[in-house]
């Protein structure tokens, strides 16, 4: 088996069925990446002050596919769900996926910033989530 490299996932919704999103979400993304660790689901103000509030997670697992892949399995996931340019600009994210973290290395620091993902991202470091194996 090839080596396989860690990321971290942020994940969110604010449409009225954003639960249910946030949960296929989650269980698309770890039949895809191995050993998923995922923190709990919670709420978090939408960080524009603007928009609905948004319910969030965020998953850290390992995979064997490239950069390129991960970031296209992640959009396509995006496009099933029907997220369209027209519902970001109206403010309504049915499925948001951002690969935040790859191979230990921070590639969206905004998103690592924001309380958003810094919620779920603490707690996956407080249960020893991204220890090696």
């Amino acid at each position: 088996m090839d080596s396989e490299t860690p990321c971290t996932i942020g994940l969110g919704s604010n449409t009225e069925d954003r639960e249910f999103q946030i949960t296929q979400a989650i269980e698309h993304l770890c039949g895809y990446f191995h050993r998923c660790a995922v923190s709990s689901v919670y709420e978090s103000e939408a960080f524009n002050g603007v928009d609905k509030p948004y319910y969030n997670a965020v998953l850290h697992g390992y995979t064997n596919h490239s950069y390129d892949d991960v970031i296209k399995f992640l959009k396509a996931w995006e496009e099933e769900c029907g997220r369209t340019q027209l519902q970001n600009m109206e403010g309504n994210i049915v499925i948001d996926l951002d690969l935040v973290i790859w191979d230990s290395r921070i590639k969206r620091p905004r998103n690592f910033e924001r309380h958003y993902f810094n919620k779920g991202y603490r707690e996956l470091l407080a249960k020893g989530a991204f220890q090696s194996a």
